[in-house]
């Protein structure tokens, strides 16, 4: 692990990854420009992360959803984005979702080896697999495969290994995963003992108030940090199509089930 001069955000070997402004504007991608109106709600989601993670060891933060398609990924892209723009700090980015990982897919980039690779026992050090963005402190673990027994590997020592050195990282280096949708098959549920807490992605008009009371059950006994409002219509974001909610819990979500 390496410092950098300018920054003091630490460094992590990395395969060096291109992504143009066109992309980043196509999809959304707002975390790294800290000045956009449209990266507000995630500037202050990324205090309240920083917040919660301050005075703690280490601690592993997810993200996921009750079903596919609610934007957990494009959430979980822009936070660490906003994250690693912050002096001192770098985020890593893990894309834990082994049956349809989509994080390449939304930088619209193609990468050689990903943490199947690891899990499969094809390269022997799941940091060969780490890309960087250019130009930032975006680190990612990408999922390039499709796997139809994405279970099997969620249960075997390699797994429980990454997650071991994922947590031994410094401090300084902020580790997001994005895991599979909970009711999408039983990885999320396989993967969430191994982190210390997560964001629920809601999407809005979609998701109901049962589906995510149910999600969070499921993922008991990993605690929920919060909920993030995606897609949100109305209100202090209505200009920009999404928002974050309640980020201490669903007490006050979705009166309508």
């Amino acid at each position: 692990m390496q410092q950098d001069i300018i920054t003091g955000a630490p460094k992590l070997a990395a395969i060096p990854m291109a992504i143009s402004a066109e992309t980043l504007e196509e999809n959304r991608i707002v975390g790294f420009e800290s000045h956009d109106e449209r990266a507000r709600s995630f500037n202050l989601l990324r205090s309240q992360i920083m917040r919660w993670m301050e005075g703690r060891p280490p601690q592993l933060l997810a993200l996921t959803s009750a079903t596919p398609a609610a934007g957990k990924t494009f959430i979980a892209l822009n936070l660490a984005a906003a994250i690693s723009e912050l002096t001192g700090r770098a985020a890593l980015l893990c894309d834990l979702d082994l049956r349809r990982g989509s994080v390449m897919k939304t930088l619209d980039t193609s990468v050689s080896t990903d943490v199947s690779a690891y899990l499969r026992g094809e390269i022997a050090d799941w940091r060969e697999a780490i890309h960087r963005v250019e130009g930032t402190d975006l680190y990612i673990l990408p999922c390039i495969s499709a796997l139809k027994r994405s279970s099997a590997l969620l249960t075997t020592e390699r797994f429980e290994r990454l997650m071991a050195d994922l947590r031994a990282l410094p401090e300084e280096m902020v580790v997001i995963c994005d895991l599979p949708p909970v009711f999408a098959s039983d990885d999320a549920l396989l993967t969430a003992k191994h982190v210390d807490q997560y964001l629920m992605v809601v999407e809005h008009g979609q998701n109901t108030a049962k589906q995510v009371r149910e999600a969070i059950a499921l993922l008991e006994p990993t605690p929920c940090l919060g909920t993030v409002l995606n897609r949100y219509r109305g209100g202090f974001f209505d200009a920009y199509g999404y928002g974050y909610g309640d980020p201490y819990g669903i007490k006050n979500y979705g009166k309508e089930s």
